[in-house]
Protein backbone atom coordinates (compact mmCIF):
# COMPACT_ATOMS: atom_id res chain seq x y z
CA UNK A 1 0.00 0.00 0.00
CA UNK A 2 1.28 3.53 -1.25
CA UNK A 3 0.89 6.29 0.94
CA UNK A 4 1.00 9.93 0.44
CA UNK A 5 2.82 12.86 2.30
CA UNK A 6 3.58 15.93 2.45
CA UNK A 7 6.76 17.15 3.48
CA UNK A 8 8.02 21.10 3.89
CA UNK A 9 12.23 21.18 4.18
CA UNK A 10 14.06 24.23 4.44
CA UNK A 11 16.64 24.76 1.61
CA UNK A 12 19.44 23.46 3.69
CA UNK A 13 18.05 20.06 3.79
CA UNK A 14 16.27 19.96 0.32
CA UNK A 15 19.87 20.51 -0.57
CA UNK A 16 20.71 17.20 1.20
CA UNK A 17 18.51 15.32 0.05
CA UNK A 18 19.23 15.72 -3.82
CA UNK A 19 22.47 15.74 -3.49
CA UNK A 20 21.95 11.90 -1.82
CA UNK A 21 19.76 11.51 -4.78
CA UNK A 22 22.79 12.56 -6.96
CA UNK A 23 24.93 10.43 -5.31
CA UNK A 24 23.65 7.47 -4.80
CA UNK A 25 22.20 7.65 -8.22
CA UNK A 26 18.98 7.25 -7.09
CA UNK A 27 15.79 8.01 -9.39
CA UNK A 28 14.05 10.17 -7.26
CA UNK A 29 13.39 12.05 -4.24
CA UNK A 30 11.06 9.56 -2.29
CA UNK A 31 13.69 6.98 -2.99
CA UNK A 32 16.53 9.16 -1.42
CA UNK A 33 14.28 10.03 1.73
CA UNK A 34 13.64 6.08 2.20
CA UNK A 35 17.37 5.41 2.14
CA UNK A 36 18.30 8.18 4.63
CA UNK A 37 15.57 6.87 6.54
CA UNK A 38 16.62 3.61 6.44
CA UNK A 39 20.31 4.02 7.48
CA UNK A 40 18.70 5.98 10.40
CA UNK A 41 17.33 3.69 11.93
CA UNK A 42 19.94 0.88 11.83
CA UNK A 43 22.63 3.56 13.34
CA UNK A 44 19.53 4.27 16.16
CA UNK A 45 18.81 0.42 16.49
CA UNK A 46 22.83 0.26 16.83
CA UNK A 47 22.59 3.03 19.25
CA UNK A 48 20.00 1.51 21.42
CA UNK A 49 22.32 -1.64 22.23
CA UNK A 50 24.93 0.90 23.60
CA UNK A 51 27.26 0.91 20.52
CA UNK A 52 28.38 4.73 20.14
CA UNK A 53 30.67 4.43 17.29
CA UNK A 54 31.17 3.34 13.27
CA UNK A 55 34.29 2.11 11.97
CA UNK A 56 34.25 2.97 8.52
CA UNK A 57 36.52 0.94 6.35
CA UNK A 58 37.42 1.60 2.52
CA UNK A 59 37.56 -1.31 0.70
CA UNK A 60 40.27 0.02 -1.83
CA UNK A 61 42.98 0.94 0.51
CA UNK A 62 41.60 -0.67 3.93
CA UNK A 63 41.91 2.94 5.41
CA UNK A 64 39.65 3.23 8.63
CA UNK A 65 37.66 6.14 10.31
CA UNK A 66 35.92 5.82 13.51
CA UNK A 67 32.53 8.39 12.94
CA UNK A 68 30.92 9.28 16.53
CA UNK A 69 27.40 9.03 16.45
CA UNK A 70 25.49 11.92 17.69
Amino acid sequence: MSRRIVFTFDERSMESLISIKERCRLSSLGEALRLALSIRLAIANQQQQGFTELVVRNPETAAERIVVLP
